[in-house]
């Protein structure tokens, strides 16, 4: 990874080549996302854009050819949020950046992937169905109702997963390159403010009573909070001084158990920014 940094930092030219090759090809549009990203963080926003005019061709391509918008949307996306980085030095900003641009994405993946979303939905009812039909319930009328804005958060939520880790390897790239063990210093102290962390997790746990339509708004909402409780295992490591055995046991149980591990994040993340586990830990 660190030959492909270096080569989008050699020239303008070596830039282009990397950002547009890989928007090209299938599945590997987030190396010109990180590509975009890495050029905003180090050149500026001027030669960021120079570069994403290049990245978005192929995108558009992908997008007019095989009505895939996702490409597209992840190497636009990065970019915001690149500039966000560097223009905040605040992961903080950056991830609740990505937040607002999740939420704004919900309202257009149904028009932008109507099948997908309508394939998704066809899923749920008919297994709301088969729930029904063991349990007589009613109450799956009511979920049909909100499953649209479920899947659509999904779906969003996704794409800015994507959009987040573009920027992270586009920043640890800058790391790499300029600044070592810079990158791993900024996530390992990453924290949320309770200020932000505190209300928003309550939105997230108990909103849904309030207007069904707000569980949509949930998976887009977790993600600072999985992203941050990401990092406190990892400054938890390296306050320990642990083996990188417990990385990969837990990147591999991420594999395994994501679901239940990942509100196990999310609530890791919101008891930390109340009491700061890692100032509390001896070394």
């Amino acid at each position: 990874m660190r030959a492909i940094a270096e080569y989008i930092m050699r020239g303008r030219k070596e830039a282009i080549i990397v950002a547009t090759v890989s928007a090209a090809i299938p599945m590997m549009y987030w190396v010109s996302a990180a590509a975009v990203t890495l050029v905003v963080l180090r050149k500026g926003w001027t030669q960021g854009l120079a570069l994403l005019f290049w990245a978005v061709l192929p995108a558009g391509v992908w997008w007019v050819i095989r009505n895939d918008p996702t490409p597209m949307l992840v190497i636009l996306g990065s970019t915001v949020l690149a500039h966000v980085l560097r223009t905040t030095v605040s992961w903080v900003y950056t991830l609740f950046a990505g937040v607002l641009l999740g939420l704004i994405l919900s309202w257009f993946l149904p028009l932008l992937l109507p099948d997908v979303l309508a394939a998704f939905v066809s899923m749920g009812n008919e297994f709301l169905d088969q729930i029904a039909a063991q349990t007589g319930s009613q109450i799956t009328e009511k979920l049909k109702e909100i499953l649209p804005g479920m899947f659509s958060g999904v779906l969003s939520a996704a794409h800015v997963l994507s959009i987040v880790g573009s920027v992270i390897l586009g920043r640890w790239w800058q790391s790499l390159l300029f600044n070592p063990g810079g990158f791993k210093t900024e996530f390992q102290q990453l924290i949320l403010p309770k200020t932000v962390a505190v209300p928003v997790f309550f939105v997230m746990a108990f909103g849904g009573e309030v207007n069904p339509a707000m569980l949509g708004w949930v998976p887009v909402l977790g993600i600072p909070f999985v992203v941050a409780g990401i990092a406190l295992i990892h400054g938890i490591v390296a306050l320990k001084k642990l083996s990188l055995h417990w990385l990969v046991a837990f990147y591999v149980s991420m594999f395994f158990v994501g679901p239940y591990l990942t509100l196990l994040l999310i609530l890791l993340a919101s008891l930390d920014s109340i009491f700061d586990f890692r100032r509390r830990i001896k070394p």
